[in-house]
């Protein structure tokens, strides 16, 4: 029988060999993990632009343009507005406007305006980074059609119609589009004007009271939702609010006219006020998104319906009832009561509250 075992003498070299081999895969590894890892570059696509969206858009847009600033058209935005002050200037922070004025100073910054909230440090840093590595625009050449009020959308054929709204006086009808409302006559049903926004998607159409604004809400699809507020005799947006990353729906104004309501597809009810935007109502208690919703005749309460088959009654017009005053009906095979969610404080007010009372809800007892 062959014996393969190595000859005693061969020991002592296979195991130079052996620890050589070691010591060499490990400085290898050493030598790889002491090598510094550069950062990847900011993507204005993917980065940067999002940041944009959300907080800098809404102001700044084909539809309205503060400052005559306009952030949607890449080279423009650059550019700079009426300060005449090159807001971007690639490679150079410290001489980019952008920076200065979105810098926080005791807690605001001059970009966004009031009531929105500064951007965080971690964002002005990134934007800061992003202009120092060039600034440059790395979304794809085809980023499709853009409309304006000058261009607006071109229909192939009849367009799906998600909402229509008479206003209170029978005067106008409108109607909601691909990036627009469009605002026809009752009378002769002749277009009066075209009301061409950022969005894409309108979901709701709704008059103000007095029938002088008119509320769309609606956004981008899995990237932003957007409330707007045109007045209706000059065509201009007045108010455009970017609110959650999908589009919203069931837009109601208060009856006087102060509030506007809407629901989201993150399960929330909200309401902003109709002058500057500011969220002055949340409710979070569905469980799916929220369809459609009302105010009472008072403008005290809110009524929300939502795709988990409830209705929910939520105090308003304060900033002290962001919470369910009380819990509404689910409807299912059978009619269940309504519980408040505390059953404590909620529960007495629901008991002494009128708009409460049996013959209002007569599917539900508080």
């Amino acid at each position: 029988m062959r014996d393969n075992r190595l000859p005693s003498f061969a020991w002592p070299l296979f195991v130079c060999l052996l620890l050589t081999a070691v010591f060499c895969l490990t400085g290898q590894s050493t030598a790889k993990e002491t090598i510094p890892v550069q950062p990847a570059p900011v993507s204005y696509q993917k980065q940067i632009e999002p940041l944009l969206r959300e907080n800098c858009f809404g102001c700044h847009q084909g539809a309205k343009q503060l400052g005559s600033y306009l952030m949607t058209d890449f080279a423009r935005m650059l550019a700079g507005g009426e300060t005449e002050n090159a807001a971007i200037v690639p490679g150079k922070p410290d001489e980019s406007y952008l920076v200065e004025q979105i810098q926080i100073n005791d807690g605001h910054a001059e970009m966004p305006k009031a009531p929105a909230k500064p951007l965080s440090q971690v964002e002005i840093d990134l934007i800061t980074r992003w202009i120092a590595e060039g600034a440059s625009d790395d979304s794809p050449e085809d980023t499709g059609p853009r409309f304006s009020a000058k261009r607006p959308p071109v229909y192939s054929g009849p367009p799906s119609l998600p909402s229509i709204d008479v206003s209170p006086n029978q005067e106008w009808i409108a109607v909601a589009g691909f990036h627009e409302v469009v605002l026809l006559s009752a009378d002769s049903g002749e277009i009066h004007s075209r009301l061409v926004g950022m969005s894409p998607r309108i979901n709701t159409v709704r008059f103000s009271p007095d029938g002088k604004q008119l509320a769309a809400v609606g956004g981008t699809p899995s990237v932003s939702g957007e409330v707007q507020i045109w007045n209706t005799d000059s065509a201009e947006l007045t108010l455009s609010v970017p609110v959650t990353y999908d589009t919203l729906s069931g837009a109601s104004w208060s009856p006087d006219g102060a509030m506007i309501a809407f629901g989201a597809a993150d399960n929330t009810l909200r309401a902003v006020d109709a002058k500057t935007g500011e969220e002055v109502l949340y409710q979070g208690a569905h469980d799916d998104w929220v369809r459609d919703t009302a105010f009472t005749p008072d403008s005290k309460h809110v009524i929300s319906v939502a795709r988990d088959m409830t209705t929910k009654l939520t105090c308003g017009g304060t900033s002290n009832a962001r919470r369910n005053c009380c819990w509404r009906c689910r409807w299912r095979r059978k009619t269940l009561p309504c519980l408040p969610p505390d059953r404590t404080q909620n529960w007495r007010r629901c008991q002494s509250d009128p708009i409460h009372a049996a013959d209002a809800w007569p599917h539900c007892q508080c």
